[in-house]
């Protein structure tokens, strides 16, 4: 932390306030640079976004997995709300079974207004998800931006 003169007071903010205020302003920051980098380059703005977001997809598959043998379907879907958990996305878990994961958020942590940003974003846990096991898919089901009350992700088999 900043240190301040000793005559000179700030109000002290909860942790978890100021963690979900700093948080809030980040996720809308990336939202707003995606917006710019689209609005400015076009398509070509989308295949930067969705190659940064795999290319972060990756980096966070060789942290938790390493050389380990692929995750099953319910161990990634775990692993996907502990992602989203840290986003503080709301939602829950409508599906856990050994075929399907589905996990239902009504408001993105984002917020995405677009389909095609939500799209390209959303390569991150496409290449999460194939890190951890190439063998599942993943995929927005339902999508905010799209129309949909709520966005629903599902891992399959």
């Amino acid at each position: 932390m900043i240190k301040l003169p000793k005559h000179v007071q700030i109000e002290e903010i909860p942790l978890e306030a100021m963690y979900r205020g700093v948080l809030r302003g980040l996720l809308t920051r990336i939202k707003v640079l995606y917006e710019a980098i689209y609005t400015r380059y076009g398509d070509d703005g989308l295949d930067l976004i969705r190659e940064v977001s795999e290319q972060y997809g990756n980096e966070i598959v060789k942290r938790v997995r390493g050389n380990d043998e692929p995750w099953d379907i319910n161990k990634v879907g775990l692993f996907l709300v502990k992602v989203f958990n840290n986003m503080r996305a709301e939602g829950e878990v409508t599906e856990f079974g050994k075929d399907r994961v589905s996990i239902k958020v009504p408001l993105c942590p984002y917020p995405f207004k677009d389909k095609k940003i939500c799209s390209a974003h959303t390569s991150m846990e496409c290449a999460l998800v194939k890190g951890l096991n190439p063998d599942l898919e993943y995929y927005i089901e339902k999508s905010v931006p799209a129309g949909d009350p709520f966005c629903l992700h599902v891992l399959q088999q």
